[in-house]
Parts: C-alpha cells; structure tokens; sequence
C-alpha cells in the first residue's frame, strides 16, 4: 500500500488533482494505494495531538494513512517559497517514529517557474531527519495553471513521461 499525501488543505487544489493522476498511474504498474486529503484532517485533532493525548480520530487517520504504509507520495505545491504550514503542522502532531524508515517519492508544484523547487529541498531535509529515505528522482511542475485542463488531465506529454518515469522507479525503490 502506498500512501499519497496531498499536502495542503486548500479547496479544488491543483495538488488533489495531481494526487489523484498519481494514484490512478500507480494503479495501473499494479500498486495499491490511498490518498490522504489534508482537508480531511481537522485542525483541532491536530492542535489536541500536539499538547495532550492524540485525539482518536486523528490517530485512526494517522494509523490509515502513515504508519500501515511502508511507501509515501507527497504532492507539495509552493507556499511563500517553501511547502505548505498544514502538513508542518499535521507532522508535528504525529509520532517521529510514524516517519521512520518510510520511503518517500516527491512531486513539487507551483504557478511560477522553479516547480516549487526549495519547498521540497526544505521537506526532504525534515524527512530524512525524521529516518525516511527520499527517493533521487523528483519531479517538480512549473507553471502548473498551464499544465492541467479543466478536467485535471495532463495536457503536457512530456511531463506525462517524467511522471511516469518516477512512478516506474518508486515502485522497486
């Protein structure tokens, strides 16, 4: 089971839209996976996980989502230069053992031209703090406004291919 984490909890996202080609291009190389809607994930689960006991339903999610998996997709877009403060705070409020020893594939993600290009450079560092190993080969979407019809199809082949490309490595990674 592979787990792919849109990483922001912004209504009708580029970000789910790009989880949801992942999941259906995994689908097809035979893996199984889920995504995991960050807003689905209630703040004060969160706020509570972070200070006292964890909220059970915010450790049924994390159960679900992050500690049955062994493989993780983050689909990160830009925020103010780096990823999205949400999924900061959703790992904050999880376990650091929930991250340990996960393989983890990246996709950034952005409206201008680097792909968000620091964002998943500054994740990456948090990731292999945490003991996840960050799979070499990721891929990062400029101008993503430009990259997706109104049906959140791809309308670029050659981006089609490098997404294709990591997924066929993630998977014997």
């Amino acid at each position: 089971m592979i787990t792919i984490i849109c990483t922001t909890n912004r209504p009708d996202s580029n970000s789910l839209k790009i989880s949801e080609l992942y999941k259906n291009a995994l689908s097809s190389q035979g893996e199984t996976c889920q995504i995991l809607d960050l807003r689905e994930v209630d703040s004060q689960w969160i706020q509570d996980s972070h200070y006292t006991q964890n909220d059970p339903a915010f450790e049924k999610v994390v159960d679900k989502y992050i500690r049955s998996v062994q493989k993780l997709v983050f689909i990160v877009p830009e925020y103010n230069g780096s990823f999205p403060g949400y999924l900061k705070y959703f790992m904050d409020g999880c376990d650091h053992s929930d991250w340990s020893r996960k393989k983890v594939a990246m996709l950034g993600l952005a409206t201008g031209r680097a792909g968000n290009l620091r964002g998943v450079d500054h994740l990456t560092g948090i990731l292999h703090y945490l003991g996840s190993e960050v799979y070499s080969k990721k891929v990062y979407l400029s101008q993503i406004n430009q990259l997706l019809t109104q049906q959140g199809e791809l309308a670029n082949e050659m981006v089609a291919r490098e997404i294709d490309e990591q997924i066929k490595g993630f998977v014997t990674f």
